[in-house]
């Protein structure tokens, strides 16, 4: 069988078995509920494998491998060791207190719940509105899911990538809308598995590299020495510890509270399913993060890219056959269309339950009809989005921001969790923080995340603010600048009681 004839047989296959998760998932989804999270009736196991399939996404898989190629050694250190415990530490800590607060409060979103934690509509709709931030992500997954089949159908010319886009978009837009979490938990669960076979095909790719007497970090010093060293200070991202190990870490940390991550856990059913949840997730997690290394071996081998985000689709062609070519191939789209499923779901739960029922609450006489209003209007708001989404990402092909979409896709990705991080924590640990102080730290954070970045534009040589190109800078200034303004909020409570007692003993 020819090579374009594997191509296409194996793309057949894969769109009727999302096909047949679809209309299965049609049949389960009943209202918005439903939509938005289940039945509640999948097993753990299978919910961490979607979780795993949506956090790690085409990212780990082809971008990122990318930017270590670039910079090396400190870019897997970073990206992949610090940004991963970062991630680990997250779940562990949030999952279970998320999923019970969420329980309780009967929350479908991120939104929903920060709303009813601190009882503000405004704080909803805010985090409703800033989710769209989410769009950027988009953006990135569909530009490298279209390199990816740009190269798999062996293309030429790279114009045609753009129709590719459309393509992507229309066929996951589509079934997303229709099956919801029931189809997407499904098909995310078969994808991670298939994301797993290809994630030890690829890490075991180079293992020549670890059984030579050489090794894999001599051959980088040799190429260059700040390729084989934990910092690089000629990169843009990670010049120094500072960058390497304690942005990448709080990232990590805060990245998990996006919508389409943490509110996974609001789809297992009680809290005896968090552990082996987790278990599934870190473990597949792992393999997935390990990806990254094929950076470092396409260095070694002296393939020529001329973008970062070709580096693993070029060393895939270059180092294997036609049909592990097409099986790798697939399991990358897996790890776009994993993550693309659980954005686009968060959206359109998003825009049904927190702007539409937010702005034109439900009557309790007419509340069956309200809340399929809603669920429509999700549908159709999701419409819009994709246009959107279709012409950024066309867009992002012809200019790559920092030589990478990765980074536009950092800008705003980073942004939503930047805000997001302190009233979920704060409202699963810290009780006595208000509303008013939660408000006031989200200003902040919001606030201090484009502060350096302004810095930078006018004096880009100033202390500190020379690394403020990078978007983990800008996500670390935000998370500590919000913190900061709880914790003052926090003292000044503490104060205000002896203050009184004084007050009235002098009276």
């Amino acid at each position: 069988m020819s090579h374009t004839a594997m191509v296409w047989s194996a793309l057949i296959i894969y769109v009727a078995v999302t096909i047949f998760l679809t209309v299965r998932g049609m049949l389960r989804t009943k209202d918005l509920a439903s939509f938005a999270v289940g039945n509640r009736d999948i097993g753990p196991a299978w919910v961490g494998l979607s979780l795993t399939a949506q956090l790690t996404s085409v990212a780990t898989f082809v971008v990122n491998p990318g930017l270590v190629y670039t910079y090396g050694l400190s870019a897997l250190l970073g990206l992949g060791c610090a940004a991963g415990l970062g991630i680990i530490t997250g779940l562990c800590i949030l999952s279970g207190p998320f999923r019970a607060v969420g329980d309780k409060v009967k929350a479908l979103t991120i939104p929903q719940w920060i709303g009813a934690r601190y009882e503000s509509k405004w704080l909803r709709l805010f985090f409703a509105a800033i989710s769209l931030s989410l769009i950027s992500f988009i953006v990135l997954i569909a530009v490298a899911i279209a390199l990816t089949l740009f190269s798999l159908l062996q293309l030429t010319d790279i114009n045609q990538t753009s129709w590719l886009v459309v393509a992507i978009m229309i066929f996951v837009f589509s079934y997303t809308l229709l099956g919801g979490a029931n189809t997407s938990t499904y098909t995310n669960a078969i994808q991670a598995v298939v994301m797993l076979i290809v994630a030890l095909i690829l890490i075991g790719s180079g293992y020549e590299h670890f059984m030579s007497g050489e090794g894999l970090l001599a051959k980088l010093n040799a190429i260059n020495p700040a390729l084989s060293s934990f910092t690089n200070p000629s990169s843009l991202y990670f010049r120094n510890f500072f960058e390497v190990f304690i942005c990448n870490f709080i990232v990590g940390l805060a990245i998990v509270c996006q919508p389409h991550i943490l509110g996974k856990s609001l789809l297992l059913k009680d809290a005896s399913q968090i552990k082996t949840y987790l278990a599934v997730a870190i473990i597949a997690g792992t393999a997935f993060v390990s990806v990254m290394l094929v950076g470092l071996y396409a260095r070694v081998a002296m393939i020529e890219v001329a973008r970062i985000d070709m580096v693993v689709p070029t060393y895939i062609a270059m180092n294997f056959s036609s049909a592990t070519q097409v099986l790798i191939s697939i399991g990358l789209l897996c790890a776009g269309i994993s993550t693309l499923e659980g954005l686009l779901l968060a959206l359109s739960a998003i825009f049904s339950s927190d702007i539409y029922l937010t702005l034109k609450p439900i009557n309790p006489e007419t509340k069956e009809q309200d809340l399929k209003k809603a669920l429509l209007f999700g549908r159709i708001s999701l419409v819009f989005v994709g246009i959107g989404c279709i012409l950024l990402s066309i867009w992002q092909l012809r200019n790559p921001t920092g030589g990478s979409v990765a980074i536009f896709a950092q800008y705003g990705v980073y942004l939503l969790f930047t805000a997001t991080f302190l009233p979920i924590a704060c409202g699963l640990f810290l009780p006595r923080v208000t509303r008013e102080m939660v408000s006031a730290g989200v200003i902040a954070s919001t606030v201090f995340y484009f502060v350096p970045a302004i810095i930078h534009r006018f004096a880009p040589d100033a202390p500190f603010f020379y690394m403020a190109n990078n978007p983990a800078i800008l996500a670390t200034c935000g998370i500590v600048a919000g913190w900061a303004v709880v914790g003052v909020g926090l003292a000044l409570q503490k104060k205000q009681p002896d203050q009184t007692i004084a007050s009235a003993t002098a009276n």
